[in-house]
């Protein structure tokens, strides 16, 4: 099975990066080649398809792994939360793997993204909202 790996990317102001791939909203993640771990892939992957520098790229921790359906086959992704610490707003979107446009989104206005985001990409930014607001975990009874 083939490895994979995508990331969660917060910026210096506490925005989110989407990317725009084939008709929905996206996180940047990526086939792991065969020597490298899969939070380099990650990171890698994320250069490579926003054009953000790697160096200004830092992985901060793994979130969860999601897993769906790709041309009948099921592929689980492993995906990490990474602070972009650089000061860059534009980016260049890689064109040849269908990707037309990267966004900064402050997590307030994820509510308009989404009915357009990709039912996993919904699953990590779930997973991550609800960690940065209780990162303890702790469940409140009544």
């Amino acid at each position: 099975m083939q490895k994979r790996a995508g990331s969660l990317v917060v910026n210096r102001n506490k925005e989110l990066l989407l990317i725009y791939r084939k008709g929905k909203w996206d996180l940047p993640k990526g086939k792991v080649e065969k020597s490298e771990k899969k939070k380099h892939g990650a990171l890698r992957e994320t250069a490579e398809e926003t054009g953000l520098e790697l160096k200004n790229l830092s992985l901060q921790h793994p979130l969860k792994k999601t897993a769906h359906l790709l041309k009948q086959k099921k592929i689980k992704t492993k995906w990490y939360l990474v602070n972009y610490i650089g000061y860059k707003r534009t980016m260049k979107p890689q064109k040849d793997e269908g990707i037309e446009q990267c966004i900064w989104v402050k997590q307030e206005s994820l509510v308009f993204y989404l009915p357009y985001l990709r039912s996993y990409a919904k699953e990590v930014l779930k997973y991550y909202i609800e960690y940065t607001q209780n990162p303890l975990g702790i469940k409140f009874v009544a």
